[in-house]
């Protein structure tokens, strides 16, 4: 059976996509972690939320930004919206917790123009102890996100 992460590499193979997989000794969790090996400020996090209604979406922004509920909620005219559990993030994104990969099924994806700053970025990898480097153009192409600001701008993980 393929990982996740194999599986992740088929499909950007398939689409054409450049790709470099970053590897660690043990699973990445937190971005203080996955900045041992990489630049924080090219990490872009996925996250998968559900809104009011029980659909998924996807938020992708640099890994030291927060989301905003309140601009998402507006955006997508929705009652709330909150955190996916763990068994909701890999029914709906095909990834488990901490490898969570842009490249999935779940629509729509809001993308903050934060992540543009920077050619490449590294996003999670499909399996938790990968991350993936990949040019930010690509997620755009390939996803086809909308690209809105998504940010609560009162909180940030890392100063």
């Amino acid at each position: 059976m393929a990982t996740y992460s194999e599986a992740l590499k088929n499909f950007l193979d398939s689409k054409g996509v450049w790709h470099r997989f970053v590897e660690f000794s043990e699973p990445v969790k937190t971005v203080e972690q996955a900045a041992r090996k990489v630049p924080v400020d090219r990490i872009a996090k996925s996250i998968v939320m559900v809104d009011s209604d029980g659909h998924p979406l996807l938020a992708i922004l640099r890994a030291q930004d927060r989301v905003s509920y309140r601009k998402i909620k507006k955006l997508l005219v929705v009652r709330d919206v909150r955190l996916a559990v763990a068994e909701e993030v890999l029914r709906f994104s095909g990834f488990p917790v901490g490898g969570v990969a842009p490249f999935n099924s779940i629509r729509p994806v809001l993308l903050d123009p934060g992540v543009l700053s920077t050619d490449t970025v590294f996003v999670g990898g499909g399996d938790v102890d990968k991350l993936l480097e990949v040019r930010t153009m690509d997620i755009v192409e390939v996803m086809s996100p909308r690209v809105v600001d998504i940010l609560d701008e009162r909180r940030s993980e890392i100063k």
